[in-house]
């Protein structure tokens, strides 16, 4: 026999029907026999349990359960926890797919986002990108003449 058919016929051991195959199965399998063993003690744990004496519960035990249950229907569930959690995810991500929506959909140029050194002219461009170092380190260094930059342009005044 099989042990699933020996697992499924151990209620028939209970009410005195133990067949010679289930205990020569039980002697040789030593899963079947531990679960057999543990499912004597179960069933002991059992009887025990029907021969102690019932308990009385004291005076008012009934409100206080009925006001627990109502506390624990009032208590926040797991459910409402992952919605609230599963909108903020949602709006977030919404969020950031509005903001590289909008990165994309902006033009390179424009008040948003300042000039490039192409879209200038050359000379606004040596103006507003001058040397790092400044013209004192040029000045001091004395291999390298001091560059003059042309004036920036300045559009006619009327007077």
């Amino acid at each position: 026999m099989r042990c699933d058919d020996i697992r499924n016929r151990l209620d028939d051991l209970w009410d005195g029907g133990e067949t010679p195959e289930i205990r020569e199965h039980l002697t040789a399998c030593a899963t079947c026999a531990g679960y057999h063993r543990d499912l004597r003690r179960v069933r002991s744990g059992f009887r025990l349990l029907q021969r102690e004496e019932v308990i009385e519960p004291s005076l008012g035990f009934s409100e206080r359960l009925v006001r627990q249950l109502g506390e624990l229907r009032r208590a926040p569930s797991v459910a409402d926890f992952f919605e609230r959690v599963g909108r903020r995810f949602v709006y977030a991500t919404l969020a950031l797919t509005f903001l590289a929506l909008l990165a994309l959909a902006l033009p390179s140029t424009g008040p948003v986002r300042g000039l490039t050194a192409a879209d200038m002219p050359a000379q606004e461009a040596a103006l507003a990108y001058s040397d790092p170092m400044g013209e004192n380190g040029l000045q001091e260094s004395p291999d390298l003449a001091p560059v003059e930059s042309p004036a920036p342009a300045v559009p006619n005044e009327v007077k």
